[in-house]
């Protein structure tokens, strides 16, 4: 599943594009050179409500030489009632795309709130990477400072899971606002990175609610102010063997056209990779 993509290959991410129809989604990955697209569940229920089945999208796929990279994303299911006992409709959403389109990978993004007990949580996320082992995907969890899922309590997660296609989602985003978690990260030599995600941004928090923020502010890899090149060496030192994932979820950005979108992401990923190949 998800075409053997790999580290040297770029994935253009749902959120960077977050009102693109699946075509134009397609069209602007082609003209940034990405290799796959990340898929939002929500965009996958449009185009079939629309009326394209999954034989239409999987040639589109074809047609342009791109696959399905991340399917996003699960949240509220760590803790849920029930979850280890069977899958909701989300989950079951997400298995379709997996078994119509082809995919790499799930991602978990909890919500806001208190960090849990990583013990406690690690059984549900057991029982989800053994659902989603069956239709061929590695499962991810997306930590976040102010998450009830914060690095800390993802890698208890993924530790206490311990299953073979179950790790954690590295984003740039994320990390330089969480104090210390290049450190945390890089100690942590037993937990796989299996998803990386790259933004920029400014240092400094605005001051505005942080999911606002996340959601609306990002900036191209090169046009903020994180090290990204670090943040490129760091997951590669680990081991990574994961795409890069360009995840710009900005307002200002998306007031562009797709094409353009795609074309401006793909460029600047693609300097910030150089800049951490040459040690800059």
């Amino acid at each position: 599943m998800g075409g053997g993509l790999g580290p040297d290959d770029l994935v253009l991410c749902a959120g960077t594009l977050p009102r693109a129809t699946f075509g134009e989604r397609l069209r602007a990955a082609v003209a940034g050179g990405f290799r796959g697209i990340s898929l939002w569940t929500r965009h996958y229920e449009r185009e079939r409500a629309a009326g394209a089945t999954d034989a239409d999208m999987r040639a589109m796929l074809a047609d342009h030489g791109l696959v399905v990279s991340e399917i996003e994303a699960l949240s509220d299911v760590l803790g849920a009632p029930g979850t280890a006992s069977g899958p909701g409709d989300r989950e079951l959403t997400c298995y379709r795309i997996a078994d119509g389109l082809g995919a790499r990978s799930l991602s978990i993004a909890e919500g806001p709130g208190a960090p849990g007990a990583g013990a406690a949580l690690a059984a549900d996320f057991a029982a989800i990477c053994d659902r989603a082992a069956a239709h061929g995907l590695l499962v991810h969890v997306e930590f976040w400072p102010g998450s009830r899922v914060d690095l800390a309590t993802a890698i208890a997660v993924v530790r206490g899971a311990a299953r073979p296609n179950g790790g954690i989602l590295a984003d740039s985003w994320h990390m330089a606002r969480g104090a210390g978690s290049a450190d945390v990260l890089r100690r942590a030599t037993d937990v796989p990175i299996l998803a990386v995600q790259m933004s920029d941004g400014a240092l400094a928090p605005s001051g505005e609610d942080y999911v606002q923020e996340t959601m609306r502010r990002r900036r191209l890899p090169g046009d903020g102010e994180f090290d990204l090149p670090s943040f490129v060496r760091l997951v590669g030192e680990r081991g990574s063997r994961a795409p890069i994932g360009v995840e710009v979820l900005s307002d200002a950005l998306a007031t562009l056209a797709p094409e353009e979108i795609g074309r401006r992401a793909g460029a600047a990923a693609r300097a910030v990779i150089q800049r951490a190949r040459e040690g800059r």
